[in-house]
């Protein structure tokens, strides 16, 4: 049926995807078919197509900046992001956020966002991402007996030029503490 159905460019775009996905049996296919023509190569795929005008063209795919807005919403983490000026330009407005954030820090100097103990530490992170001289910087606390990871990494554009810097904050207790494994979905309260 897929042989009916399909064209050259479907299967060039599935060609396109193997790699991300992977193979069935380890079997890694080579490189003996070669598409009879490559028109349409990157035609959208229905679920593309029907995505309004408003859509943000992405590196893959096209979101609206309500798709956006509700992905970041909805990851189990905390996401600030700091400009190349410093100044703070997004964080995610999450239910359970861990650090307590105010709209008001929107275009603020990330430097005054943090306690007069901790400036220096986050002069140094800025420092060494904009020399290039360091791409991540993580820490781990304790807190109200919570286990908390704050990772930020220096975000650049495909030059390598310093675009600014992505704060990532997750809980993770109930990760630590999980063992063994769960091969199946458990809803509710079914711990």
């Amino acid at each position: 049926m897929t042989l009916e159905i399909f064209k050259d460019s479907d299967w060039i775009t599935i060609r396109d995807g193997e790699k991300e996905i992977g193979f069935i049996f380890d079997v890694k296919p080579g490189d003996q078919w070669k598409p009879i023509t490559a028109t349409d190569v990157h035609s959208p795929i229905p679920s593309e197509a029907l995505i309004e005008d408003k859509a943000i063209k992405l590196d893959i795919g096209k979101l609206t900046p309500e798709q956006i807005n509700m992905m970041l919403k909805n990851l189990p983490i905390d996401i600030t992001f700091v400009n190349e000026n410093d100044e703070v330009a997004y964080y995610s407005d999450t239910e359970d956020r861990i650090f307590p954030r105010s709209r008001g820090i929107i275009g603020r100097k990330v430097q005054k966002c943090h306690p007069p103990k901790s400036v220096d530490v986050v002069e140094d992170i800025m420092k060494k991402f904009k020399s290039g001289e360091e791409d991540t910087a993580e820490f781990w606390i304790q807190m109200g007996g919570k286990f908390i990871l704050i990772r930020y990494f220096a975000m650049r554009d495909d030059e390598g030029k310093y675009a600014g810097t992505l704060e990532v904050s997750q809980e993770l207790s109930r990760l630590r503490a999980l063992e063994g494994e769960r091969r199946l979905v458990q809803w509710g309260d079914e711990n």
